[in-house]
């Protein structure tokens, strides 16, 4: 009988505990089994043993938790296919990976220009050639830009470049803050190449994701980017994330200070309306599934023509978002659960 939800994690990673297990992978399990009558387990993905994975999963699982960090996997597309074929099966998937897919990169920005969460300055570039024809004029024209992988995590893979009065290019990596300096821009962009990843002819979820997301930079993330944490379409706190003196990314791993508010608060009133409005235009890129069960959306400040504040969507993180150090949250998450199963027995 298919009553039990499970969590699938993955052996290898920075995030684990001393028992092997995240942080929060536990306290998630007890709350739902809390919350509801479901029972929990832990799994682990073991690619060279997927298929036997997923005839346990389709024969005992309501619903699977996917807590693996796409980047601690070698071949993620293949993690996606698993997940699909297990909602292909009758399996609730949390989060769907054609959710994951379409959210959890930065050419999100991209698409939703034209939106009230887009910016009309934000542009994806895909291939390396379409960097070399597109990048130098959107330079020119700012004068800084900020350059993000399309898909990353923790601030790797993304630049600060800016165009000196010589014509010189400046970069540094928000992860680490390196510098580099250029000559010209011709060679920026020949050092840069090497940065694009080749598309893998193999990949059925990852065609046309590798490239570059081009973004506005916006001096006012020295007062800290504003995180909204989401289950579902639910916000259920505002996380306000100060970088480190110097720094332009706002991650822990960048020395960032992170506080947890509640979205009830007067000083968060727009940015949570500007989040629950936007659900409305991050609806079309969901193919049909639900909003990711546990997912952020980050902003930072910028001033409208008024001179009044403004937030402009940043990223989206929904493919395994942390809680360890908000714990409290995981009720929230079992929340989730204790719905359907109240809507099923009423049927």
């Amino acid at each position: 009988m298919k009553n039990k939800i499970f969590i699938i994690e993955y052996q290898k990673g920075s995030d684990k505990g001393f028992d092997g297990f995240r942080a929060d992978t536990k306290p998630i399990l007890d709350a739902i089994e809390k919350e509801t009558n479901y029972k929990t387990e832990i799994v682990f993905y073991k690619p060279n043993r997927k298929y036997e994975l997923l005839d346990y999963l389709k024969e005992r699982a309501r619903a699977v938790i996917s807590r693996i960090n796409p980047g601690n996997l070698k071949e993620v597309d293949e993690y996606f296919q698993f997940l699909k074929a297990l909602g292909n099966s009758g399996v609730e998937v949390h989060t769907h990976p054609d959710v994951m897919i379409n959210l959890d990169f930065k050419d999100i920005l991209a698409k939703l220009k034209g939106t009230r969460l887009g910016d009309d300055e934000t542009y994806f570039y895909h291939t390396y050639t379409d960097f070399v024809r597109k990048f130098p004029e959107h330079l020119n024209k700012h004068g800084i830009r900020v350059l993000k992988t399309n898909y990353g995590s923790t601030g790797e893979g993304v630049y600060l470049v800016s165009k000196k009065d010589d014509g010189s290019v400046f970069s540094v990596e928000a992860v680490n803050n390196e510098k580099f300096y250029y000559d010209n821009i011709n060679e920026f962009l020949e050092k840069f190449e090497s940065k694009f990843e080749e598309e893998s002819e193999n990949a059925a979820y990852f065609k046309g994701k590798t490239g570059f997301v081009g973004c506005r930079y916006l001096q006012r993330i020295s007062e800290g980017e504003i995180r909204i944490l989401l289950v579902n379409n639910k916000a259920i706190s505002v996380v306000h994330k100060k970088p480190q003196e110097g720094e332009f990314s706002a991650t822990l791993f960048s020395g960032a200070k992170y506080n947890y508010e509640s979205p009830n608060e007067e000083k968060w009133k727009d940015v949570v309306e500007l989040t629950m409005e936007g659900l409305k235009d991050i609806k079309p890129f969901l193919n049909g599934q639900n909003y990711p069960l546990l997912w952020t959306m980050d902003y930072i400040l910028d001033y409208d023509e008024k001179g009044k504040d403004k937030y402009i969507l940043s990223e989206i993180n929904c493919s395994c978002v942390g809680i360890t150090t908000e714990l409290q949250y995981a009720k929230d998450v079992a929340n989730v659960f204790a719905k359907k199963e109240k809507k099923l027995k009423k049927k």
